[in-house]
């Protein structure tokens, strides 16, 4: 089973660092405040009705989300239900870890995750690949120091359903669920906050992750044409193929932030 998590290039690239001791997750007791629960349940509601309209009004950039809910339905994906959340002591950032669903109700094999901002009284979601403050980088990484991201961002469960498919139906499936695991190109991969949580709590990394933000959405907005066509094919290995070259454009996009990152035990 492949994963896609765009952060890889990033994680791989910086080894162990500041892994040498086991870091203590801070535990919390904030519940989700309703208002992000309800901009939640708008976010299902709209991925599963291809309402881009909808989804432009809750997502933080507030763009081309005709790109995520032209291929949730392709894909035949929604949301699922939360799989857990962490909030901010000023509750107005918080960061949720998501099922993806298929059209049977089954949990896919990679989670999603969702960054919440409150700006004013309104909450918003990361929905779209956007330009992030450094405040918002320096919350939602303190929120996750120490949070295993093998743990939240696969769901071993669904894994394990798939390898009992009988070896002569499997090929067909498995095509299925790599075009909807891609699917994440088209939805902001939220998922380096998982992978890279204590790095980013280095107030000079927070810094060079606002470029690396800027320069992923520009990678979005530059390649929406190209992104559009992959949303609206129906074939699953076409739709791999499609992706293929976004990918390659994006690793050219991000390339060289990992180096300027520093060792958040020297940080």
């Amino acid at each position: 089973m492949k994963k896609w998590f765009i952060p890889l290039l990033l994680v791989f690239a910086l080894g162990a660092c500041g892994n040498d001791e086991e870091s203590t997750v801070e535990e919390t007791e904030r519940p989700l405040p309703d208002a992000v629960t309800e901009v939640y349940a708008n976010y299902q509601a709209a991925l599963e009705s291809g309402d881009a309209e909808t989804l432009a009004s809750i997502d933080y950039a507030g763009r081309l989300t005709d790109l995520p809910a032209t291929g949730a339905v392709t894909r035949q994906i929604a949301p699922g239900d939360i799989y857990e959340s962490w909030v901010n002591e000023d509750e107005d950032v918080a960061f949720l870890v998501h099922e993806m669903v298929d059209q049977d109700g089954n949990p896919l094999p990679n989670r999603l995750s969702k960054v919440a901002v409150k700006e004013g009284e309104d909450w918003s979601l990361v929905i779209t690949p956007a330009a992030l403050p450094k405040d918002v980088i320096a919350d939602v990484s303190e929120l996750l120091i120490g949070v295993d991201a093998n743990e939240y961002g696969v769901n071993a469960e669904a894994n394990a359903r798939l390898a009992e498919i009988p070896e002569d139906e499997a090929g067909p499936i498995y095509d299925q669920v790599n075009a909807q695991t891609d699917y994440m190109a088209l939805e902001a991969d939220n998922n380096v906050f998982l992978l890279m949580a204590e790095t980013l709590t280095v107030e000079e990394n927070q810094t060079i992750m606002t470029d690396y933000f800027k320069a992923y959405a520009k990678w979005y907005t530059d390649n929406e044409e190209t992104l559009r066509e992959a949303a609206a094919t129906e074939n699953p290995i076409q739709y791999i193929e499609v992706l293929d070259p976004l990918k390659t454009k994006l690793e050219e996009a991000v390339d060289g932030y990992d180096e300027q990152l520093v060792d958040p035990s020297f940080g």
